[in-house]
C-alpha cells in the first residue's frame, strides 16, 4: 500500500525576536539622545553659567582678588570712566572688572563681574583667550583648559550640525520596522528599540550625577564646582532619556496587551464555513457510550429503528 502523497507547504522563514533594523533604530537613537544632549549642554543659556562656575573653581578668582585688591584700586583709581580694570594673574587675555565696580563694590562684586564677562569670551572665542605666561601654563596643564573648551559655542554648532545624522537614520529604520513586520508585532518590537536605546544615554547621565554627588567636595572648592557643573549638565539628559525609554515601555506593553480583553465574543472567533457548530448534549450524556449528541449516531438510531418496525 503506497502511501497518498503529502501537500507540500512552503516553508516560513524563521523571523527573528529583534529584527536587524530594530537594531539599528536603538542605535540611532541613543546616538541622537547623546547628540541632543550635547547640544543642550553647550547652548549659551546652560554653558554660559556653567563655564563660570569652572572658571571660578579652576583660577581661585576670589582668593585672587582678595590679594590683589590694594593694586586693583590703585588702577582702578588712575583708569578713565568706563574702562575695564585688568585683574593681575587673570589667566582670561580682555576680561576686567568695570571702573565703577572696583570703586563702589566689595572683592565679591568684582568676582561675579569678573566671572560673569570672562565666561562668555570663553565661550564665544574659545580658550585661546588665555594669556602665555606661567600661571596659565600651570593651568592648561591642570586639565582646565580643556574642560572648558568642552562648553565652548564651537563644539555647541558642530553637534547642532551632527545631530540631524543619527534623527533621520532612527526615523528610516523606524519606518522599516513599521513596514516589514506585522501589525501587533511592529509596535512591541518599535517599543522594546526604543526603550533599550533610550536607557543607554539615561544610564550615562545617572551615572555622572550619583558620581558628582559622591565624589564632589564643599562649596567653593574645585572638587565642589566641578561636581556641581556635571551635576547640572546630567540632569537634562537624565530626564530626557527617562522620559523616551518610559514612552517605549509604555509601547511595548500597549501593543501586547490582549485585544477586547472580557470580551467573549471577541475571545474566540465564529465557525468558518467549513466548520461544524457545536451539537447540545443532553444532560448526563455519554457520547462515548451512548451515542447521544453525535448527528451521524442519531440517524443511525432512527434507521434502525424504522427497520425493526417495518421487520414486525
Amino acid at each position: 500500500m503506497v502511501a497518498p502523497p503529502h501537500e507540500e507547504y512552503p516553508r516560513r522563514e524563521r523571523v527573528r525576536a529583534y529584527p536587524l533594523m530594530a537594531l539599528l533604530f536603538a542605535a540611532s537613537l541613543c546616538l541622537w539622545l547623546f547628540a541632543a544632549a550635547g547640544t543642550d549642554t553647550t547652548s549659551p543659556r546652560i554653558a554660559v553659567p556653567a563655564l563660570a562656575r569652572l572658571l571660578d573653581g579652576l583660577t581661585g578668582a576670589g582668593d585672587l582678588l582678595r590679594s590683589q585688591e590694594p593694586t586693583i584700586r590703585e588702577d582702578a583709581a588712575k583708569a578713565a570712566a568706563g574702562t575695564l580694570v585688568e585683574v593681575p594673574g587673570f589667566p582670561v587675555r580682555g576680561a576686567g572688572i568695570p571702573r565703577e565696580v572696583v570703586l563702589s563694590g566689595t572683592p565679591e562684586e568684582w568676582r561675579r563681574a569678573l566671572l560673569d564677562q570672562s565666561a562668555p569670551l570663553l565661550y564665544r572665542d574659545g580658550t585661546r583667550l588665555f594669556a602665555n605666561d606661567a600661571e596659565t601654563s600651570r593651568f592648561e596643564f591642570s586639565g582646565g583648559s580643556w574642560a572648558l573648551s568642552l562648553l565652548g559655542g564651537r563644539l555647541h554648532n558642530c553637534l547642532k550640525l551632527i545631530r540631524w545624522v543619527p534623527e533621520f537614520a532612527a526615523v528610516v529604520f523606524a519606518a522599516d520596522v513599521i513596514a516589514t513586520l506585522e501589525p501587533v508585532r511592529r509596535w512591541r518590537v518599535l517599543g522594546a528599540a526604543t526603550a533599550t536605546g533610550a536607557a543607554i544615554p539615561c544610564l550615562a547621565a545617572f551615572f555622572a550625577f550619583a558620581v558628582a554627588n559622591i565624589v564632589g567636595g564643599g562649596p567653593g572648592t574645585l572638587s565642589g564646582e566641578v561636581a556641581a557643573v556635571v551635576a547640572t549638565l546630567a540632569r537634562g539628559p537624565l530626564i530626557e532619556g527617562g522620559t523616551v525609554a518610559l514612552g517605549g515601555l509604555a509601547l511595548w506593553w500597549w501593543s501586547g496587551r490582549p485585544v477586547n480583553d472580557g470580551d467573549p465574543a471577541a475571545a474566540s472567533p465564529p465557525p468558518g464555513p467549513n466548520v461544524m457548530p457545536a451539537v447540545e448534549r443532553p444532560r448526563g450524556c455519554r457520547p462515548s457510550r451512548d451515542g447521544c449528541g453525535d448527528p451521524s449516531s442519531d440517524s443511525l438510531t432512527r434507521i434502525g429503528r424504522r427497520f425493526s418496525v417495518e421487520s414486525a
